[in-house]
């Protein structure tokens, strides 16, 4: 017995910095998980999950890689350690700040998300501590180990047991993907479930779009001509201007359950009293993004394609538009209007300044043409005033300057997130039972009847107005508040959760002109209804894209990534729609992706997004 004591002593001396070697890839993925810990979410820490065992087979692959080919063990402990230490802690800032974690259709967006995390007040949790000061012990353990240096035997077999593990990873995680928890919209969940190695490589597939079976060019044109041209409206014999807007996080939350207001009845009394106007058009419309992914909601509004035949993900318009793509402003030019886009931020978020002018804008008017003396400021971001204010700026320079309409699309920022910060400039008024609970929405709900004080002023104006005008008016999608809000709101429905989840891609529009229309409730429908609609509201000609789009409104009103409306008000998942809606499919991928002005692939191929420059 005290011969094998000696043995294992003596196999440990000489072994021991092996031994440590091989514990640190399975050190470094509990710390990346510790990271994010969501207690009993986080199924891929427990060694009975499978999740567990095919993460290991990642990092074991990628430190067995590196030590193969760099043959220094203390470097490749201490460089990979450190790098992994780094995506944890981005990973774990990125759920705290927008309840996403780090996914593969974040690399489009990493300029247009570090502008918005500026401001944002920075916290170092515990677990962020903890596994520091973890790592750092650990890299002092490894500068005072010994470690052999493998020979070329030893990294051929590295690199062989390596390139094995990373191969089964990566057909585990894309052809056997259904075997693990896939949520789009719970990304969180999907996270903590399947660990950050394994969900990154899972959604990978939401990068590559392929064409439907039976697609050809010849299909998508012979479903296009089907419409008859007699459904184009007439074109206007006096154009009316349109302003379109499209405000930041401007969301109705009385949808998913009453606000228990109690300073004031209403946050946006003046948006809601447009539904007693007879000159306004007023509905809900269904949107693709919540909480962020604005960039959706616009591309949806522009282009009337919709984002439920996208990958999950996607970024249509920093990955799709890199020729001349038509959309509204483009149809609109081609009848004469002048067309400005306006945003009072930076120009390169979500690539504006990059697909604004491919998609038929004239003009593009960023942070740097407003005045700063002038400009007002809520909180850090140009106020809805200040930001409707150049609305009418822009629209009497061109009446000054031209005969032709305009047509101007105004993305604004007053309400963009977070909301974890108190501001001088910004007193918060609105109050509500339990609001010491819930500072995040506190502030966000007082935000809301800024805005709608700001629309009230600026329908005053245009409707003092002599030209046609028409103002088209919706929010981009829900705020990143508390969870525990939106749960505090849905308790007590009788809703099923599908339904709560369109809810919450569901925000307010209008359409409203300062001339005799026909106004009406439209009801709920989506975003890729709203251009068109906005065209046939003011006597423009649509596109044949347009025209087909519209002509399927009246059978499914809704058609999102969240499920659909049918013409009798009856959710319908998206999969029990797909046959429904397969024409519809068909057209759209020839139209983004195998024409003149989108990405072409050829009838078969899978496109993958690239980067937006």
């Amino acid at each position: 017995m005290k011969n094998k004591l000696n043995l294992c002593k003596q196999f440990l001396a000489s072994n021991i910095g092996m031994i440590f070697f091989y514990l640190t890839p399975l050190a470094t993925f509990l710390m990346v998980e510790v990271l994010e810990f969501g207690g009993s979410d986080s199924e891929c820490m427990l060694p009975n999950s499978f999740a567990f065992w095919v993460n290991l087979m990642f990092y074991y692959g990628v430190f067995l890689l590196f030590r193969a080919v760099t043959g220094r063990t203390r470097f490749s402990i201490i460089f990979l350690n450190l790098v992994f230490l780094i995506f944890g802690v981005i990973n774990y800032y990125s759920i705290d700040i927008r309840n996403s974690p780090v996914v593969p259709w974040d690399l489009y967006a990493v300029g247009t998300a570090a502008q918005a995390l500026d401001g944002f007040t920075w916290t170092i949790p515990p677990q962020v501590i903890a596994c520091v000061v973890g790592c750092i012990i650990w890299w002092v353990i490894t500068m005072r180990m010994k470690f052999p240096v493998p020979r070329v035997r030893k990294r051929v077999e590295l690199f062989a047991a390596s390139a094995v593990m990373l191969t089964a990873f990566t057909l585990i995680a894309t052809v056997g993907r259904d075997n693990f928890y896939i949520s789009a919209w719970r990304q969180v969940t999907a996270n903590r479930r399947n660990g950050m190695a394994l969900n990154f490589t899972i959604n990978m597939d939401s990068l590559f779009n392929e064409a439907p079976s039976d697609y050809s060019k010849e299909n998508a044109n012979t479903i296009l001509s089907s419409v008859s041209s007699d459904e184009t409206a007439d074109t206007a014999t006096e154009q009316p201007n349109i302003i379109a807007i499209m405000d930041e996080t401007f969301a109705d939350l009385s949808i998913l359950g009453d606000l228990n207001l109690e300073n004031i009845d209403d946050v946006m009394p003046f948006v809601h009293s447009l539904s007693e106007d007879d000159n306004a058009i007023t509905g809900q419309l269904v949107v693709p993004a919540f909480g962020g992914g604005t960039c959706n909601s616009e591309y949806e509004f522009l282009t009337s394609n919709t984002y439920a035949f996208f990958k999950s993900g996607s970024y249509p318009m920093l990955q799709y538009v890199h020729g001349e793509t038509e959309s509204l402003a483009s149809v609109l030019s081609e009848q004469g209007y002048s067309t400005v886009a306006i945003h009072p931020y930076y120009g390169s978020g979500w690539g504006r300044n990059r697909a604004y002018p491919l998609m038929g804008f004239d003009t593009f008017l960023d942070i740097d043409d407003f005045d700063d003396e002038t400009t007002e400021y809520l909180r850090r971001y140009v106020s809805d005033n200040s930001s409707f204010d150049k609305i009418i700026e822009t629209y009497e320079s061109n009446n000054a300057e031209s005969d032709d309409p305009l047509f101007l699309f105004n993305v604004t920022m007053q309400n963009h997130c977070g909301y974890d910060t108190v501001y001088s400039n910004f007193p918060e008024t609105v109050e509500f039972e339990y609001d010491s609970l819930y500072p995040y929405t506190k502030q966000y709900l007082s935000l809301i009847q800024e805005s709608d004080r700001a629309i009230e002023k600026l329908v005053e104006y245009f409707s003092e107005q002599d030209e046609p005008t028409i103002i088209v008016f919706f929010g981009d999608h829900m705020p990143y508040i508390e969870n525990s809000y939106y749960n505090h709101l849905t308790m007590y429905s009788t809703k099923t959760d599908a339904e709560i989840e369109m809810d919450k891609h569901t925000v307010p529009f209008f359409i409203w002109a300062n001339y005799d229309i026909e106004g009406y409730d439209a009801g709920r429908i989506s975003a890729n209804y709203l251009g068109p609609m906005t065209l046939d509201v003011a006597g423009a000609q649509m596109s044949e894209y347009e025209e087909y789009v519209y002509s399927l409104k009246d059978e499914y009103p809704v058609i999102s990534a969240t499920g659909c409306i049918n013409k009798d008000g009856i959710f319908v998942p998206l999969e029990m729609a797909a046959q429904d809606l397969h024409d519809y499919k068909i057209v759209q991928y020839e139209y983004v992706f195998d024409n003149e002005g989108g990405t072409d692939t050829g009838s078969d191929t899978p496109v993958a997004g690239s980067a937006a420059s």
